[in-house]
């Protein structure tokens, strides 16, 4: 039986304001530290608009980007 290692990050962000195509936000780390960042509109799987919230989801070297709030655990 094969066992792999199964390695979860998980950054929450929230929308900022979105111009020119790029979306400008806030994420917060699991160190609970904030960064900036800024990125292309196209890359979200949803709509979005200013005040909502997003997450990266790492998972067995993908990443995925999900709108709304992560399910608790």
């Amino acid at each position: 039986m094969k066992y792999y290692a199964l390695l979860l990050v998980l950054l929450i962000g929230t929308v900022d304001r979105i111009e020119n195509n790029m979306v400008v936000g806030t994420v917060q780390d699991s160190e609970l530290q904030y960064h900036d960042f800024e990125m292309p509109l196209s890359v979200f799987p949803c709509e979005i608009s200013e005040g909502d919230s997003f997450y990266f989801n790492y998972v067995d070297g993908v990443t995925e980007i999900r709108c709304g709030e992560p399910e608790p655990e």
